[in-house]
């Protein structure tokens, strides 16, 4: 028993350097998250405001891509201007943003999970030698074990409700965007006749009054002929 105390003993403490260099990791992508909503915020009051304007009277094409476009947005003009011959290509586009924007909010929601659960580990670890140390009247040690401890928790949970809010903010904002892209997707779609459009067959089967039409005619030809 004492032996599968120590050896459990042993695999937690190994932990410890992985948690401490996970937490600082967390704590970086934290920081990006934030410098990168505050650019994305600004993006979006742009875009926003460019909507608007847009939508205030005829909403076409030309009008768009006079406008000045930021993130999303700009990418969905690029495709528009470059792929003008080519519909389905701006669809992927639209598509793709779409993706990128789930994966984003996916990562900001794991992020919100794994930031606390690196605190709660990284205040675990050191408990144990830190309860040790107070048995041992080792107050110095325990100190330095509680510092640690109480360290990883303050970033984890940090971190955990910084990107957690960043998600929720970022979702509503993705879910708006991508139901405006889809809008102008469908409303600027090639009609008719336009180029891009698929053309009817230069062959198509009779319809079924048709076919008895023909057969009826047919049928009385050969009588005649065969008076």
């Amino acid at each position: 028993m004492q032996s599968i105390h120590d050896l459990l003993y042993v695999l937690s403490n190994a932990f410890l350097l992985p948690t401490l260099i996970g937490t600082l990791a967390a704590f970086g992508y934290g920081t990006y998250a934030v410098g990168q909503f505050l650019s994305e915020a600004a993006d979006h009051r742009a875009n926003r405001a460019n909507l608007r304007r847009l939508f205030a009277g005829s909403p076409s094409e030309a009008r768009f891509l006079e406008c000045n476009w930021r993130g999303h947005f700009a990418r969905f003009r690029r495709a528009r201007e470059g792929h003008r011959d080519f519909p389905a290509l701006v669809e992927k586009t639209v598509a793709d943003i779409e993706h990128e924007m789930t994966a984003r909010v996916e990562r900001l929601g794991i992020m919100s999970k794994v930031g606390p659960m690196l605190g709660l580990i990284g205040t675990l670890i050191p408990l144990q030698p830190a309860l040790a140390g107070l048995a041992r009247g080792d107050m110095q040690a325990m100190g330095a074990n509680l510092q640690i401890g109480f360290t990883t928790t303050v970033l984890g949970l940090l971190v955990g409700g910084t990107c957690y809010g960043i998600s929720v903010v970022l979702r509503n904002w993705y879910q708006q965007d991508a139901a405006d892209l889809i809008f102008l997707l469908a409303l600027w779609a090639p009609t008719e006749g336009s180029h891009g459009q698929q053309q009817e067959p230069a062959f198509q089967p009779p319809t079924a009054g048709e076919a008895g039409r023909n057969g009826s005619g047919l049928a009385q030809a050969r009588e005649a002929h065969r008076q």
